[in-house]
């Protein structure tokens, strides 16, 4: 790993929640929301923010934002992998927190998990409802994935999956619709824009494996972790998500999510359907 620059941070307090976003050029004004959403929270927290190698000009608006940790990575290996850097070299914490920088935090939702947290040592990871901006679901608890779920979500345009019923129920079922998204349940995936980790379980983990750039390296980890404890979503938790889906703009991300691919289920056994 490629050792980067650091900003030096004083800690005035013990750490509850550590949180890392992974910028590359991210979008800034998203970025300052999500920074701001964050140190909204009641509790001791500490924020830390790794560039991969975005650039001089983009590192000078970093150095701006107040109340966050900035690490330079110094290259670009990925979202695995910026993570992984600022868990080697958080302060001390009870919980981690993998944040994207376009999420908005509900206030007293970062609290809520943490009790909820507190009270159910068997749960390891804890997502939270995630909404589009006009406050509309977005279904990202998901069941483990197929070759066909993957192919149908990258490939087969919306209005096309709804012209087979068989393709929409099987969707459902991937997206966790018949269980529904009112109530508390187990995840088998839990999607990386937003995961709160004991810290001392992603440790264990050593974190996310860096053989995926970008892509289902949340799948893995979720999978990983419910070996040892609980993956669960709760409702009450709420987060703002500006879903970019950039694998379906851009040629180079469909060949990063595609060799994501290749990874995992070679990994974890090809279930092709």
């Amino acid at each position: 790993m490629t050792k980067g620059k650091s900003e030096i941070f004083t800690m005035t307090s013990p750490v509850i929640i550590c949180a890392s976003i992974v910028t590359y050029r991210s979008d800034m004004a998203k970025l300052r929301e999500a920074v701001s959403s964050f140190l909204r929270c009641t509790l001791p927290v500490h924020l830390m923010i790794i560039d991969n190698d975005s650039g001089d000009d983009y590192v000078q608006q970093l150095h701006s934002i107040a109340g966050a940790q900035l690490m330079e990575a110094g290259t670009n290996k990925g979202f695995g992998f910026g993570h992984n850097i600022a868990l080697k070299r958080a302060p001390a914490s009870s919980y981690t927190l993998i944040l994207n920088p376009d999420v908005i935090i509900h206030d007293g939702t970062l609290e809520r998990m943490v009790a909820y947290l507190e009270n159910h040592a068997d749960v390891g990871l804890l997502a939270p409802k995630v909404q589009n901006p006009d406050g509309t679901l977005q279904a990202l608890n998901k069941r483990l994935p197929s070759v066909f779920d993957l192919f149908v979500r990258r490939f087969i345009p919306a209005k096309l999956q709804q012209k087979s019923p068989w393709i929409m129920r099987k969707a459902a079922y991937y997206e966790m619709r018949d269980v529904g998204y009112a109530h508390v349940v187990d995840v088998p995936f839990v999607s990386g824009c937003f995961m709160l980790f004991r810290t001392e379980l992603l440790h264990k983990l050593g974190g996310f494996d860096e053989r995926y750039f970008m892509y289902l390296e949340d799948c893995d980890i979720t999978r990983r972790l419910n070996v040892h404890a609980r993956a669960v979503y709760l409702p009450a938790a709420i987060i703002t998500h500006h879903w970019a889906r950039g694998s379906h703009k851009s040629l180079r991300l469909m060949l990063v999510m595609l060799r994501s691919m290749w990874v995992y289920f070679n990994i974890w056994g090809w279930k092709w359907i």
